[in-house]
Parts: structure tokens; sequence; C-alpha cells
């Protein structure tokens, strides 16, 4: 009866055995057992069988989910090495694009002799720039219009130490006082102008686009409130938008520039003092 009873114990001992979940006294308790029952040997191959038909069909199990992971990880890698090589060579072209206008607007910074027209427009408001250029010397105008009539036209003139700044508002015609003369110097506009790493790391947050744009052929710059059309024979920008932050509450409307250059045509004729007839000077 007690042989029995020790039957029953090292049985439902046996699972935990196989499994090296018990303790060593239970082992060594376990271990006599068998060396007198035939029945619990029987019981305990078999459950050593099952586990290791168990164990092979589960290592068999996790060796494919493994194969099967690796293989995913190695098609993620893949797919990913190709987006960042993909992305490198699209900055590397928008640098490359960059320091090549850049190197073309600094060569035409260097001319001093250049008419540059300029249209600025926002709604109804337009005002038009005449700027000719030669050397120190200058002649610009600047005239606004509302709604096609003149509003306001500002004479700025400097030829050796002469300078004139004029202004005619609604018909009341000034001298001004030509010290803080500001405006009167129109240079060219560029948007890049740095070097290689510069222009690198601006071509990370930067897109361009090829587009045509007063019949020229540009690269446009976009940024979240403003566009830049780049004449790509100069590196000078032909268009500049500045983008306005319209919301349910606002009628704001985006201002336009478009620029027009004209190198090495200025004669010291286009130069010419304008008349004072008419003016008088502000005090």
């Amino acid at each position: 009866m007690n042989e029995k009873k020790d039957c029953k114990i090292v049985q439902d001992l046996l699972p935990n055995y196989v499994e090296n979940l018990t303790s060593e006294e239970t082992n060594l308790f376990i271990k006599e057992h068998l060396k007198e029952c035939n029945e619990c040997q029987i019981i305990l191959e078999n459950m050593q069988k099952e586990l290791n038909i168990n164990s092979s069909k589960r290592d068999e199990r996790e060796v494919k989910y493994i194969k099967k992971f690796s293989n995913k990880m190695k098609i993620l890698k893949f797919i990913i090495l190709t987006l960042v090589i993909i992305y490198v060579v699209i900055v590397l072209g928008r640098t490359l694009i960059m320091t090549s206008l850049s190197k073309k607007a600094k060569e035409n910074l260097l001319n001093n002799n250049y008419y540059a027209k300029l249209y600025s427009y926002q709604g109804d408001s337009l005002t038009i720039t005449e700027s000719y250029n030669k050397g120190d010397d200058y002649f610009t105008t600047k005239t606004s219009y509302v709604n096609g009539n003149q509003i306001q036209k500002l004479t700025y003139y400097k030829k050796g130490n002469e300078e004139l700044f004029l202004t005619d508002l609604d018909g009341q015609k000034y001298i001004q006082n030509s010290e803080p003369m500001v405006g009167g110097l129109v240079t060219p506009e560029i948007y890049v102008s740095g070097g290689f790493l510069t222009n690198m790391q601006e071509a990370f947050i930067t897109g361009i686009d090829k587009t045509y744009c007063n019949t020229k052929e540009c690269y446009v710059f976009k940024g979240n409130d403003y566009e830049r059309y780049v004449d790509k024979e100069t590196g000078l920008i032909v268009r500049a938008i500045e983008k306005s932050n319209k919301d349910l509450f606002s009628s704001q409307i985006d201002m336009i520039i478009d620029y027009e250059y004209k190198f090495n045509v200025v004669q010291d004729s286009d130069i010419v003092r304008p008349d004072t007839t008419g003016y008088i000077f502000n005090e």
C-alpha cells in the first residue's frame, strides 16, 4: 500500500522533475523510487520522449520564426538603406545646384554696371522701381500706384559728390535732406551665396524644382511662407513671393516682386541730374 502511495507521489512530481523544477531532496527521493519501480520508470521515459518531441517542435518553430524575422529585418534594412541613399543623392543634387547658382550670383554682384527694374505688387498696389547703376553713381526712381493712380514718386540721384533725394506725394514736391538717403542703391537680389557645406545644410530642408518664370528657365525654392525663383543663368532672383498668413478673419494678400536686370548697358548719359523745377526744400 505504501509503495502505491509513493508511486502516486512520484508520478505527480515527474512533470516537474523532467523540467528540472524539483529540489535536490525531491530529486533524490524520485531517483530512489525509480530504482525499484518499473512502472514509474516507464512513465518517466514516456514523459521524456514527449518532452523531447515537443522541444524539437518548439525549437523548429523558433528557428522558423527567427529566420522569418531575420528575413524581414534584412528587407527593412535594405529599404531604409535605399531610401537613405536616394535622399542623400537628392540632397547632394540640391547642394550642387545651389553651389552653382551661388558662384554665378557672386560673379554678377561684382559687376557695377547694370540696369534694374522691379515690379512690386500686392492687391491693388503696385510699385515700379527703375535703377541705373554705374560704379558708385546711380539714378533710381520708385513710383507707387493704387488702383492705377500714381500716389507717390521717389527719386534718388548720386553722381560724384552730389546727391539728391526728391519726393512727390500727391502733388507735393520736396527736396529732402540727402544724408539719410536710403533705398536709392538697388543691388541685384540673390537667394544662395554660401559655400558647399552651408548649401548642403540648407539643401536638407529646402525643396527645389525646375520651372519657367518671366521667360527664364529657373529653379524655384519653396518655404512655408515664401517662394524664390532663381535664374539658372545668372543665379539672381527673378521673382520673390512673400506669402500672407491667411485665415478666416484675414484678407491679407501675397506680395510679389518681379526682377529684371541688364548688365553693362548703363552709360553716363543715363545718370542725369533730375529736374528740380517745382520742388521746394523740406525744412
